[in-house]
C-alpha cells in the first residue's frame, strides 16, 4: 500500500482476528459472493443499484465480491496481500472514470492528472495468535485541491456506509471460514468457478 499510495488525504481502517489459518482465509475473502453479505448489497443498491456492482445487471448473488466492487485488483501476494485500486471523479453518488486501464498497477501509480481522486483498497493477513488478522486500508488521494473539496463532499454521504461494508466484508469471511470448517457453505456457489 505504501508503494502505491504513500500519502493520502482520508483513510479508514478495520480488523478481524479469525479463527484460521492465512491459506483459508486467503480463500475465503477471494471467493466470498455477493449474497454472504446482507448489508454491503443493501448499500450498493441504495447507492447505486446493481449497476455499482456490475454493469448494470441486476443479479448479484453469485457474484465475487472483490472481482465486483469498483476498485479492481492491482497486486495479489497470496496468503499476505489483495491490493484494489480505483480512480474516479465523485462528484455524484454515481462517479465517473478516466480512460485508464482499470486493475493496471503501472497506470494507477503514475496517474496525476487534474481533477481525479485515486482510491487504494488492501486486504492484509497476518498470521497471529493461532489464527489471522485480517485487515483493510482505504487511501484516499486527490490530484487537485478541487478534486479534493468534490471528494470530502462526497466522503461525507458515503463514510459511515464505506466503514459498514468494510466491516461487513470482514465479518462474511469470518462467517464464511467457520461454515466451511464446520459444514458446507450453502447457495454461494463455492466451487462453481
Amino acid at each position: 500500500m505504501d508503494r502505491v499510495l504513500p500519502h493520502w488525504d482520508q483513510r479508514e481502517r478495520h480488523e478481524r482476528w479469525i479463527a484460521a489459518d492465512p491459506d483459508r482465509v486467503w480463500w475465503a475473502l477471494a471467493d466470498l459472493r455477493a449474497d454472504e453479505l446482507p448489508l454491503t448489497s443493501l448499500l450498493s443498491r441504495v447507492r447505486g443499484g446493481p449497476a455499482a456492482w456490475r454493469g448494470g445487471q441486476p443479479e448479484l448473488a453469485g457474484l465475487k465480491v472483490l472481482e465486483n466492487m469498483a476498485p479492481r485488483r492491482l497486486h495479489a501476494d497470496p496468503p499476505r496481500e489483495l491490493l484494489l485500486g480505483d480512480i474516479a471523479r465523485y462528484a455524484a453518488l454515481r462517479p465517473s472514470r478516466p480512460d485508464v486501464p482499470r486493475g493496471d498497477l503501472c497506470a494507477f501509480r503514475a496517474f496525476n492528472d487534474p481533477g481525479w481522486t485515486k482510491v487504494a483498497m488492501n486486504f492484509t493477513l497476518c498470521t497471529q495468535g493461532g489464527g489471522t488478522l485480517l485487515r483493510t486500508e482505504t487511501r484516499v488521494l486527490s490530484t487537485d485541491a478541487a478534486a479534493k473539496r468534490a471528494f470530502a463532499r462526497y466522503w461525507l454521504l458515503v463514510r459511515a456506509g464505506s466503514g459498514l461494508i468494510r466491516r461487513d466484508i470482514l465479518r462474511g469471511v469470518d462467517a464464511r471460514v467457520g461454515a466451511v470448517a464446520g459444514a458446507p457453505v450453502v447457495g454461494t456457489g463455492v466451487g462453481e468457478g
